[in-house]
């Protein structure tokens, strides 16, 4: 018998939101990390910040947004 992936029974919409969980969560432990919390709040504020910092910010909120807009796409559309 082969091996079972976990998403074989999930619905599209369980999977995508998975996704976002799965970003929300990447960038609550990155954020948890080293002094990242503190450097948000710095650039929050329009203090400057280390060139590396915001590009991994940046790129963890677009894979963040990303994620939410392909669930959104998803969900049923109102009347």
């Amino acid at each position: 018998m082969g091996g079972r992936h976990p998403m074989t029974n999930s619905t599209v919409p369980d999977q995508l939101l998975h996704a976002v969980q799965d970003r929300t969560t990447e960038m609550r432990r990155w954020l948890d990390t080293d002094n990242n919390s503190e450097t948000l709040m710095a650039h929050l504020q329009h203090e400057p910040v280390d060139a590396a910092w915001l590009r991994t910010y940046q790129r963890l909120g677009r894979d963040l947004m990303s994620a939410v807009g392909n669930a959104q796409e998803q969900l049923p559309r109102r009347r």
